[in-house]
């Protein structure tokens, strides 16, 4: 039992030792005029902090946190979501790698005044978002992610599956590797 133990306690701390975390994530600030209605100027400003884990050359798992804070015609509103993926690397060329992240998350939104634990509306989508991971250095990356693929759904608003790759999803983001 001892051995076994040992064994074990060596393998994972040969694990760990050769462990590539990663921090980072991506900050967003739009102002959108829509030409359909009379409401005024649409501000959305997105924190999305992320942690990950590089399994190997061709393979990680992280987690993010969204929060994205929305104002307008006077109201506000605020959207949080849980959000773990697997990231797949496909191709690499010079410092550039191209991957997928699938994954799915899960959150709430509520309105300014709203009691957000009681009166929120349950997000979730399930889903791929291509994307491209730059190194400036050996410990820095730029990360774009275009698009989405797969289903969305908003309780009481909407849901959707599909494939959009305009760029309204357009994300950038930065990572550092410990």
């Amino acid at each position: 039992m001892k051995k076994l133990l040992l064994i074990a306690i060596v393998a994972m701390t040969a694990v760990v030792a050769n462990a590539q975390f990663w921090v980072g994530g991506s900050f967003g600030l739009n102002f959108i005029k829509p030409d359909y209605s009379n409401s005024d100027v649409i501000t959305n400003l997105t924190i999305a902090p992320e942690v990950g884990y590089k399994i190997n050359d061709k393979w990680d798992v992280a987690v993010a946190l969204n929060e994205s804070f929305v104002a307008t015609d006077g109201e506000f509103y605020n959207s949080f979501s849980f959000e773990p993926y697997a990231r797949f690397t496909f191709a690499k060329a010079g410092i550039a790698s191209f991957f997928v992240d699938g994954g799915f998350g899960v959150g709430a939104t509520g309105f300014e005044g709203d009691d957000f634990f009681d009166d929120s509306k349950f997000n979730f989508y399930l889903g791929f978002r291509p994307g491209v991971n730059i190194a400036l250095s050996e410990k820095v990356g730029m990360v774009a992610k275009l698009g989405f693929i797969g289903y969305e759904f908003v309780d009481d608003a909407y849901h959707a599956f599909g494939i959009n790759l305009n760029n309204s999803p357009l994300t950038f983001g930065m990572y550092y590797n410990l």
